[in-house]
């Protein structure tokens, strides 16, 4: 695996991304850019976490292990429930620059 070099923030589409720069590159988990993509929708939608877990069922805690990085991976049915949420298909929620194959570091 390689060795984390230094932090450093990346504008990409509407976001700022803090992602850790490696010897090949600049990469953050897919759990980060999930919770990026999910920051945005809610800041469109004028939603609140405590909304958000209540209409998708999904709990505290895993929000929480989201948004604190405690998981490098996040599973497909968390991502299909926010998806359905926003009335988007999942094609349409991959569909932004935090989900570019490049920066997402896929080893756990």
């Amino acid at each position: 695996m390689p060795l984390y070099q230094k932090h450093l923030s990346i504008k990409c589409e509407y976001y700022t991304l803090k992602a850790v720069k490696y010897k090949e590159g600049i990469f953050m988990t897919l759990s980060k850019a999930y919770a990026l993509r999910l920051t945005k929708l809610l800041n469109d939608n004028k939603m609140t976490k405590y909304r958000f877990e209540k209409l998708t069922g999904l709990t505290h805690s895993t929000l929480r292990n989201i948004f604190n990085e405690n998981n490098k991976d996040i599973k497909l049915s968390t991502i299909a429930k926010t998806a359905n949420l926003f009335g988007l298909t999942l094609s349409e929620f991959f569909d932004s620059d935090v989900f570019n194959l490049d920066v997402i570091d896929f080893e756990v």
